[in-house]
């Protein structure tokens, strides 16, 4: 089995992406290959709406090519789950977003849960965004966010790990937290440790997108084009063109 990794983020090294793919091997079986790339031409980090605006077209051409290329399935390495309905629309390999894939995931272990952003700007979003997700509001506790400050998830892990802890702490002294969903995916590798210390589940974005992919390839299932079809004569020219 294939899997492909879209990093929307512009600009991300062959190193990075290959760093990432080895922390997700940990928990994918011996035959699941993963391979990530990011767009080469966006020039933009995805932390707005507008960001994904101008990321899109080259996100949707990524996808294209991987299902051309022989993957099985399509992983969008982002808590936003940029233009996922497109890449649905375009591709029949199953398409996995982050944030859905591990936001279903915590009501496998938990009644309700909360959830932690890297950006507090963008709680306004992410509160509207989560209730697209197929998950009932009442089941989404606490959204909150830590302040890195400038710090970098993957430059300073002690720190960034110690905000997520404190985030966590407050939130289960404020509400019922039963479990808590990472919600960026440069919080990789953070989850494990993060669940030993708060002692309830904490689910990584990344490992739940990826073995979500992979539950469903295995289980030989597809995108539907009943839900998904493309319908318009220019998307059916541009897709063709990709």
């Amino acid at each position: 089995m294939k899997i492909l990794i879209i990093n929307p983020d512009y600009g991300m090294t062959q190193e990075e992406m290959a760093l990432r793919c080895r922390i997700l091997e940990e928990y994918t079986a011996p035959d699941t290959q993963l391979a990530m790339v990011c767009p080469q031409n966006s020039g933009v980090e995805l932390n707005s709406a507008l960001d994904v605006v101008l990321a899109a077209p080259e996100i949707v051409q990524l996808a294209a090519d991987g299902q051309n290329a022989g993957f099985d399935a399509v992983v969008l390495y982002c808590f936003s789950d940029p233009v996922i309905d497109a890449c649905r629309e375009a591709l029949r390999i199953p398409v996995i977003g982050g944030a859905q894939a591990s936001c279903l995931a915590a009501l496998n272990v938990c009644r309700s849960f909360g959830v932690i952003l890297a950006d507090e700007a963008r709680l306004p979003e992410k509160k509207l965004f989560l209730r697209t997700l197929g998950v009932s509001s009442e089941r989404i506790g606490q959204i909150a966010a830590v302040n890195l400050n400038g710090i970098s998830p993957w430059a300073d892990r002690e720190a960034t790990f110690k905000k997520l802890l404190a985030c966590g702490q407050k939130m289960m002294r404020e509400t019922h937290t039963e479990a808590i969903v990472l919600g960026c995916l440069s919080f990789l590798g953070l989850a494990a440790p993060l669940s030993r210390v708060l002692g309830i589940p904490v689910i990584d974005p990344a490992i739940a997108a990826v073995t979500t992919a992979e539950s469903i390839v295995r289980q030989r299932l597809f995108t539907s084009k009943v839900s998904y079809p493309l319908l318009c004569g220019k998307a059916r020219e541009i897709i063709r063109e990709i």
